[in-house]
This record gives C-alpha cells, structure tokens and sequence, in this order.
C-alpha cells in the first residue's frame, strides 16, 4: 500500500512513478499524519518517517549502504517579450540554429532554479565494509531538523513558480544486469512543508478624513477601518464603512472591497507579475440606508469571507518568488471621484500560542502518607506476670491467726494483710517512702517474717 497523499496548495506529495517501489518506501511515524512534526516558524520542527524495505527470502538486494537526503529548492519558468538591448537565453542544443538576422524582440522562456536548503545522512551500511549484504526486511527510522527561516511548500501560475522538498534515499546495490552500470535504486518523495505564525495581537489599519473647519474642503469624509493586518484562509473579516457626504449632489453608487494577490517571478535578469482577486464582495447603494438631513450619513459594515488555502497562496518572499495581497476598497460615487483605498495585509497559516506551547498541567501537591503498621496490644503469657520473689505461687496463705489472701489481677498482683487491711503488698508498694517507713516498719515485721517461712 503506497503511502499517505497530503496537499497542500494543489501540490501533491506523490514521488515520480519511474523512481517509486513497492519493496522500497517511506511511512510517517506511529501514529503520525504527516512527515513535518512540530510548528515550523514559532517553534523547532522536524521531519521523521520511516524508510522501509520488504524484499522476500528468494530475492534480496543485495546493497552496501543506504543515503537519506531531505533538499529544498524553488523553481520559476515564464515566457516573457525581450526588449531592445537584452539577450535571449539560448537553450545549448539551440546555439547552432539560432538565426542572427531574427528580429530581437521575441518570445522566450526564463528559467531559474536554485537549491536553498540540504541534508544528507548515511541511515545504514552493511556489516562487511565495502561488500554488498543481502537485504530482506529493514525498517530505518529517520530525522531531520528544520531551519527556522526556510518558506514552505507552495505552487503557484500552473507550475510556474514552484518551492518544493524531496525526501530521497539512495540505495548502493549490486547491479541486477552484468552489463549494466546502473548500481543505484532511488526512491524519491514530494514532502509538503507548512510555516505557521502564531495570532498575533491586533494592529489596525485606518483611513479616515474629515472636514477641516467651517470650509468644507472633501466632498466626502470617511472613516473605515481594519482591525487586523494579518489573516488567514477561512477567515471573516468585518471592515466598517462611514461616510458622511458634504455636497448634495454627491451620492453613493455602490462600495467594493476586495482581497487582491500578487504573484512576482524573477530570474537573475528578468521577472514578471501576475495579479488576480482571491476574493471580493460588493455593496449596492440601494442596500445601504443613509441618513436625511444636515448630516447625510451612512454606515455599513462590509464582511470579507477568506477563501480556503487551496484559492490562496500565503505570503512568500524568496530570491525568485515573492507572494503578496493587498487589501484594496473602493468607493464608487456619482458626480465625483471615486474614493480608493488599499492596504497591503498579509496572509500566513495562523496557529494559538496554546496549540504551539500547550500550558504545564497544574502538578497536585502529594502528602506523602507514612503508613504504620497498627499497634496491636496483645495480653501478656502468663510466663510475664513475674512476682515478686517474696511471694508464693499459691492464693492463700494461712499462718496461726493470720490469714494473707493473694489477689491476682490483670495488671498487678495484690496481698492483703487480714490484720492490717489497708496496707497492700506488691512489687511496687514494698518502695515505702522513708518517712512512712517508721510508721509501719513494727506493724509489718511480724507479717514478713511469717510470709517468709510460709515460702
């Protein structure tokens, strides 16, 4: 399947069908609809592809390198009358039949055709240097940069003047015929290149005359304006017309306005222009209410519909082309001058500053969260509630009289003294302070020394 066609003002980016293979040839990237990735003018570009070979198993090709070259070039060719004075440009196999005696004012073709932008890369060698390799399955990918200051893609006049780019490789392989010295197989491809400019801010054009005094100096004042110099195809553009009529016999036929291209082809010593209407919109008087009375005005708003980039041509400015519009209003009157006004504006691919730098995502603050293992209490073995060494492992103690109860309970152990209720033994309440000490030391020694032969 041949690859993807694009135009791009009538130009049609097929390769020549005497170069083109059906083994050997160029794809965009994944997921990509053209070579030319990025904005070419605001920001960087590039062309990217890849270059495929599909040979079957039983007849390779058998190649030693492959050569990717991306060229742009500009042509012009144009018929043109020879003045007095000037030379005719003589084709070489003319030079021998050219009558001297001819009158010097002929017909002839100017040419010229120059090369303003190359690059070249070597994209795949074979593995034994200076041998030839045989090639089945291959699939090379490609990039190369674009310079920021190089016009795009146009055709303009049938062919006339022309700014095309070629992606072409060049495959160096064994010839096919013993006999014949044709080692190379080169396949080539028209590649549309597109310049953008982003939207710029408004810059008005103004036409405006008024009276002066009390002496009326015009016969007409107007007041017609543009909010923008700078278009592109598909566009509206409202231009607002007032006029105010100073004499009574002056009226208003009708007003035109119109977008109007001019196409300049030149060679090193001769050039010629061409011009035409891209677009034009008229205004009958009859449709257009105007005031009665000392002011005698009128206002009307006049809509410009901008064709397609297939009925225009951007603005171009080259060594031998250059590409322009001017924007031109008339306003047709009767029993006076016509009032002409124009104005160059210019015509470029438009893109928003959002398309070209599209804003960072806003970056969500993360609070990074320490997960912690949950802290579980888990009751203590019975191999934990150590005693102290002073009490027996037994509930009850009985001694004469005296009766000592042991209490165990889940987080300390109590012993009460049957004689002396309100003190409690355990590990902790043994600590008496030094000044309760003496208090209790008489009243306790007898209950020690009995626990201590019950142990």
């Amino acid at each position: 399947m041949s690859p993807k066609i694009k135009r791009t003002n009538e130009l049609v980016s097929v390769a020549p069908r005497s170069k083109y293979s059906r083994k050997v040839f160029f794809e965009y990237s994944p997921e990509e609809t053209s070579f030319q990735l990025g904005y070419l003018g605001p920001d960087k570009s590039t062309i990217e592809g890849t270059l495929r070979l599909r040979y079957t198993d039983d007849k390779p090709i058998f190649a030693k390198k492959i050569t990717l070259s991306f060229v742009g070039k500009e042509f012009v060719r144009f018929a043109g009358i020879l003045e007095k004075g000037q030379d005719i440009l003589r084709e070489d196999d003319e030079s021998e039949v050219y009558d001297e005696q001819a009158s010097t004012t002929k017909i002839t073709t100017h040419k010229a055709k120059r090369e303003f932008f190359a690059s070249k890369m070597i994209i795949w060698r074979s593995q034994s240097k200076g041998h030839y390799e045989g090639v089945k399955h291959l699939d090379l990918p490609f990039k190369f940069k674009l310079p920021d200051n190089i016009p795009p893609s146009t055709i303009m006049d049938e062919g006339s003047g022309r700014i095309y780019y070629t992606l072409k490789a060049v495959i160096s392989r064994r010839s096919i015929d013993p006999n014949s010295r044709n080692t190379k197989k080169i396949i080539k491809y028209l590649v549309p290149v597109v310049r953008y400019t982003i939207t710029p801010e408004p810059k008005s054009i103004h036409w405006i005359k008024k009276e002066g005094g009390p002496t009326k100096q015009y016969v007409l004042d107007h007041d017609v304006s543009v909010a923008r110099s700078i278009f592109g195809p598909g566009e509206f553009v409202v231009i607002p017309i007032k006029l105010t009529f100073n004499e009574p016999q002056v009226y208003l036929k009708k007003i035109f306005v119109g977008l109007k291209e001019y196409h300049e082809l030149r060679t090193d010593k001769y050039e010629t222009l061409t011009k035409r209407y891209v677009v034009k919109e008229i205004v009958e008087a009859d449709t257009i209410p105007i005031s009665q009375g000392p002011d005698n005005e009128c206002f009307v708003e006049v809509k410009l519909n901008m064709p397609n980039e297939r009925k225009l041509l951007y603005d171009i400015d080259t060594t031998y082309i250059t590409v322009s519009h001017k924007l031109k209003i008339k306003i047709c009157l009767g029993k006076a001058p016509d009032l002409n006004l124009s104005n160059f504006v210019r015509i470029e691919k438009l893109v928003s500053e959002e398309e070209v730098f599209p804003p960072t995502p806003p970056t969500i603050s993360q609070e990074v969260v320490v997960a912690h293992e949950p802290i579980v209490v888990k009751p203590k073995r019975d191999s934990y509630r150590r005693l102290s060494p002073f009490f027996p492992l037994f509930n009850k103690i009985q001694n004469g009289k005296k009766r000592i109860s042991l209490q165990f309970q889940p987080i300390q152990i109590h012993v009460t003294d049957s004689e002396n209720p309100n003190v409690i033994y355990n590990s902790r309440s043994l600590f008496i302070p030094q000044l309760q000490f003496k208090s209790y030391q008489q009243s306790n020694i007898n209950s020690i020394n009995s626990l201590t032969q019950a142990y």
